[in-house]
């Protein structure tokens, strides 16, 4: 079964799901039982975060046909343990759910993006509506070591989605908004939103070409390394477009493909005056290329580069500094390299993982090349039936407004684990420890990221949440170190 899907995913998300479809028919019994339609879209699942793609749909499509087919009399236990299994792969789909930064340390906790047998149909496409509220207290708004301010905040994120239904190609729209208002310092309060667009044409069943493009406004948490002493929330857009081809040339899959980025910022007030962001805004232009050998399921193999260009609007920027009194000048061109695989080490142990190097070189002649090993890690363990475990690590090389440092090595390194309780109610326990090395400095920030929560899903459509998460930054820079505890309680609604 796994290696009949795992053939057939070669060829794409369409010929996955047709293979899923033919497994179905000739075997109804996969989806007999909660455990064996568990296992059939663990199998299924299995390949979905090596395509390019809106994955999203194609784990709902996944959902959509094993809770279709399974017996109407066992249909909800068989929707409950499909659901619970893909929510699992979704968790360490890096297209998905990105390995969070330190400006995300915190927000409200990410949620793993849910799949149900939900959805409106409208002619060839199926909108998916989504509602989340609460409220959270937060004992350190300004991520400060002294003279910490508490304040409750409310947070209300509606969201919409639409993905094609065709045969061939695909196309996947979605948008959203975060609204956050606090009780007593308004200053605070913000408003995020997002769009994303995103088409793929299936040339043949070797060749996909797909085209995208993302806008969005958000804000960056009072816990970033880069963040200014402001009175409001510094506001920042990105605009993002990309492309890619990905061929299929025998048992290999080569994927091609480009984006250009920009990134810019918005002035803030501080205590002294206006404080100057835009000589943050900056393009950022990459390339890159991977070759995948599927000849072994349990082991596939790659090799992928990365080309890297970033140049900024303001040359040079604000933070000049004895002897020179210069700003400094950060454009630069980076690479990346790394070497590693697709694994399968049992069925309830799967995962993705690399090594290589990576480097970035400064206009500056102030600034010395930072090179450094990269890394990734995405694993799951499936231990039982109803507790799962994801660990992941990244280190990546960040942008700063330090003045004297070029940038910062970022390495993070994190964890969940979800239990099944009792039915409709899954525990969820999260640890992340994060380390920022700013190069040309004796500046390094160790950060914590801790929690646990619950959430209790009344229907299919309905659940409410709670979380108890603790923040920590210890710095070689002690004025910047501190604590923060919070407190959440969530209501949700996936349509």
């Amino acid at each position: 079964m796994s290696k009949l899907l795992l053939s057939d995913a070669q060829n794409g998300p369409r010929a996955l799901l047709d293979g899923l479809d033919r497994l179905l028919i000739v075997n109804p019994g996969l989806v007999a039982t909660p455990s064996s339609a568990a296992a059939l879209a663990r199998a299924a699942a299995t390949p979905v975060s090596d395509f390019i793609g809106a994955n999203l749909p194609v784990y709902q499509e996944i959902a959509d046909k094993i809770i279709a087919a399974a017996p109407p009399e066992r249909r909800e236990a068989v929707r409950k343990s499909v659901i619970v299994e893909l929510a699992t792969f979704m968790a360490t789909d890096i297209r998905l759910m990105p390995v969070p930064q330190p400006r995300t340390f915190g927000t409200v906790p990410i949620q793993t993006p849910q799949v149900e047998e939900r959805g409106f149909k409208l002619g060839s496409f199926t909108v998916y509506p989504q509602l989340q509220a609460g409220m959270f207290y937060d004992s350190n708004i300004y991520a400060t070591r002294t003279a910490t301010v508490s304040d409750g905040v409310g947070t209300i994120s509606p969201s919409i989605a639409i993905r094609s239904n065709w045969d061939h190609n695909a196309l996947y729209a979605e948008a959203g908004a975060d609204l956050t208002g606090y009780l007593k310092y308004g200053n605070e309060n913000t408003v995020d939103w997002h769009t994303r667009l995103e088409g793929r044409i299936d040339v043949d069943p070797a060749t996909r070409i797909i085209l995208g493009g993302i806008a969005l406004m958000e804000h960056e948490d009072r816990a970033s390394p880069d963040a200014v002493e402001g009175l409001t929330p510094t506001r920042y857009w990105e605009v993002n477009g990309y492309a890619g081809l990905v061929h299929r040339i025998g048992v290999f899959n080569i994927r091609v493909g480009g984006a250009l980025e920009r990134i810019t910022y918005a002035n803030v007030i501080g205590l002294n005056g206006e404080i100057n962001n835009h000589d943050r805004n900056h393009n950022r232009y990459t390339a890159g290329i991977s070759v995948t050998d599927n000849a072994n399921s349990a082991f596939r193999p790659f090799l992928e580069g990365l080309a890297d260009i970033r140049r900024y609007d303001h040359t040079p920027d604000d933070f000049a500094l004895p002897p020179t009194n210069v700003g400094y000048y950060r454009n630069s061109d980076g690479y990346r390299a790394s070497a590693g695989a697709h694994f399968r080490i049992s069925p309830a142990v799967v995962g993705e993982a690399s090594v290589g190097i990576m480097g970035r070189y400064y206009a500056d002649p102030r600034f010395k090349p930072v090179i450094t090993p990269a890394a990734d890690l995405n694993m799951r363990w499936n231990a039982t039936q109803n507790t799962t475990a994801v660990l992941f690590l990244d280190r990546s090389i960040e942008e700063t407004t330090l003045a004297g440092s070029p940038a910062y090595v970022y390495s993070v390194v994190g964890g969940r684990v979800e239990q099944v309780i009792i039915p409709d109610l899954i525990g969820i326990v999260r640890l992340a420890f994060a380390r920022a090395d700013f190069r040309q400095s004796t500046r390094w920030d160790n950060e914590a990221d801790m929690s646990v929560g619950a959430r209790y899903y009344f229907t299919s459509s309905f659940y409410i949440g709670a979380d108890y998460r603790y923040t920590q930054r210890i710095s070689e820079d002690s004025t910047i170190n501190f604590s923060r505890h919070e407190v959440f309680v969530l209501v949700g609604a996936a349509f």
